[in-house]
């Protein structure tokens, strides 16, 4: 499988993390913990100042399955934001309606949650919508629709996946969701410094 033309595999162990949520590639970093194209015992040389940077902004990148453009996009809009970049970076993030869809518990990862989006199965406030960019607000409500098939798996998904965040309201029925507030930054729990991602951009 790939992500914007590359391999999912090599992006991981070339970031070593796994981005992607799905268990295999944390398999695979504990089978090839090494980058690609390196030799299993190769020295490893000190990254630069420039090269941790990137390292970083492509981790929360890719975490959030955006191309470039959009992610800068992001970004930019942080930077003007009042009070902390990095922390409104990490709150719009997870306020899209992909990762949403996602932390609703209907997807067992991000890509999965995005391609539930484009396909036009969610609706917002009754309306389909098929950004998975868009920003959910609070008070917004969220809608899963499609086949018997795809409810069965999005429930099973709910079971493995648990509780929803604060931040999100599961409905009975589980294929429904609303937004209480806005994501808290602590909510996106990235394991990298978001702060670099931001160095990185101000250059």
């Amino acid at each position: 499988m790939t992500l914007h033309g590359r391999p999912r595999g090599k992006i991981a162990r070339a970031l070593g993390l796994n981005v992607f949520g799905n268990p295999k590639y944390d398999r695979l970093l504990e089978r090839k913990p090494h980058g690609p194209g390196k030799a299993p015992k190769a020295r490893s040389r000190k990254r630069s100042d420039f090269a941790v940077q990137l390292l970083e902004k492509q981790k929360l990148r890719y975490t959030y399955g955006f191309g470039e453009k959009q992610f800068r996009r992001f970004v930019e809009e942080a930077l003007t934001a009042p009070g902390s970049t990095g922390d409104a970076l990490l709150v719009a993030l997870e306020s899209t309606l992909a990762n949403a869809v996602w932390r609703s518990g209907w997807a067992a990862s991000r890509l999965a949650a995005r391609q539930l989006v484009v396909h036009g199965h969610v609706l917002v406030d009754g309306r389909r919508a098929d950004r998975p960019s868009m920003r959910v607000r609070p008070g917004a409500t969220l809608e899963l629709r499609g086949t018997q098939d795809l409810a069965s798996r999005a429930r099973a998904a709910i079971e493995r996946r648990g509780p929803a965040p604060a931040w999100l309201e599961r409905g009975e029925d589980g294929l429904e969701a609303r937004v209480v507030s806005r994501p808290a930054p602590a909510d996106a729990a990235f394991p990298g410094a978001v702060q670099l991602v931001v160095e990185y951009y101000a250059r």
